[in-house]
């Protein structure tokens, strides 16, 4: 027998008034969010399709800051470039003008303090910073100047002049994701854009009857190229040319060493790999484990630039009309060869920055949309409910205070 009191009745009509007061609180509360989810109750799927949209979203936004950031750096670059391709063509222009041997050796000494003054500002150029403070150029060093010029005496010239412009800067570049999957480097290594010559490097040892003594490694512009305990020199030759490296080894038919060449106009970074000396060995590096430190035995050929405009300055100031006219100017043609090929490549990378930045304008505002659609709020049909459930609401306080049965306070008045 269920026993029915005064108590219980009051009990039933307040919980009945807290749940429309929940309701009218979640509606008000969906209302201001202006989504119609405020819980994932409410409407599980359509969260989770919203949750995934709004990831996806955000990701897209990352994509297009990183576009636009690594476009920006881009555009920077190409000035600093154009400007470097400029001060080149002058260059060339005093080479053509003393290789004719007309004029006399204070005219070409003129020529060489000028073109002394243009290497100076090409290497200002080189180590170009852009608006945060990294240098261009330094590729995965961005905080390290790529380019260190040291001062010396040359034969003919009157004061301390630059003798040699090393290069310290990275060997890759940080990559910046500008799509799913999708990576472009965000800086320019400076030995691949201030390089001339395809750099050259052969071996100062006998490599006919060398055999690896046990399996290690060698890195070629920091890719690494396993070798098996045994391996010949035609081995380590044939894994060479099969790694995908921009360069191409060969066996010196006459001094029988191993010769790597760049296919391309860029420097060379070799290194042996953790516990190996193959390349030691072989008469290419040194020993000393720092990459790309040279044999005395080795033969290096192929500079940068810079090389080549301190050849050029220091024929001009010998009065060398022949070494002007012969390899300095076929090595300042190289270089602008090069420069335009970096140029090229920098302009092809930028139109495929702004492609991929029109299409994530599209493809935003189309995932917003998405999301929205599934998490949006009729305001109309919300307003409506919002007030009929506020009039059930009003309807119910009338109808407890006539219906249920008086108290003792009400006796008390």
């Amino acid at each position: 027998m269920i026993r029915v009191s005064t108590d219980m009745m009051n009990t039933d009509t307040q919980f009945w008034l807290r749940r429309r007061e929940d309701s009218l609180t979640s509606m008000q509360n969906k209302m201001n969010r202006q989504s119609r989810i405020e819980n994932l109750r409410d409407d599980p799927m359509a969260a989770a399709h919203a949750v995934r949209y709004e990831s996806f979203a955000n990701r897209l936004g990352r994509y297009e800051k990183n576009i636009q950031y690594t476009l920006d750096r881009s555009k920077i670059a190409e000035g600093y470039m154009r400007q470097s391709q400029d001060i080149m063509q002058r260059i060339r222009e005093l080479a053509v003008a003393g290789a004719t041997g007309t004029f006399s050796a204070q005219d070409t000494a003129a020529m060489a303090v000028e073109t002394d003054q243009l290497l100076a500002e090409l290497v200002n150029l080189a180590n170009a910073r852009g608006p945060d403070g990294d240098f261009i150029f330094a590729g995965d060093k961005a905080k390290t100047e790529p380019f260190r010029a040291v001062s010396g005496h040359v034969q003919g010239a009157d004061q301390s002049v630059t003798s040699s412009v090393e290069y310290i800067g990275g060997l890759g570049s940080p990559e910046a994701e500008i799509s799913e999957g999708s990576y472009l480097p965000m800086n320019l290594p400076g030995d691949e854009v201030f390089w001339a010559e395809r750099q050259r490097i052969a071996g100062g040892a006998d490599a006919t009857q060398y055999r690896v003594p046990q399996a290690s490694s060698i890195f070629i512009d920091g890719q690494e190229i396993a070798l098996r305990t045994g391996d010949t020199v035609q081995a380590i030759i044939a894994r060479i040319n099969d790694s995908g490296a921009a360069v191409k080894a060969t066996l010196d038919p006459v001094r029988q060493a191993l010769v790597l060449e760049g296919t391309q106009a860029h420097r060379l970074r070799l290194e042996d790999g953790q516990g190996g000396q193959v390349l030691a060995d072989l008469g290419i590096l040194s020993g000393s484990g720092v990459p790309s430190d040279y044999a005395a035995a080795a033969t290096v050929s192929g500079g940068s630039l810079f090389d080549v405009v301190m050849n050029l300055r220091d024929a001009l100031y010998r009065g060398d009309h022949i070494e002007i006219g012969g390899k300095a100017l076929g090595a300042i043609d190289a270089g602008m060869d090069n420069m335009n090929r970096r140029l090229a490549e920098a302009g092809a990378m930028m139109n495929r920055l702004e492609s991929a930045a029109l299409r994530l304008n599209k493809e935003i505002p189309d995932v917003t949309s998405l999301a929205a659609n599934e998490t949006s709020l009729d305001m109309a049909q919300a307003i409506t409910d919002y007030k009929m459930m506020d009039y059930a609401r009003q309807a119910a306080l009338q109808m407890a205070g006539q219906v249920l049965p008086k108290t003792l306070l009400d006796f008390l008045r």
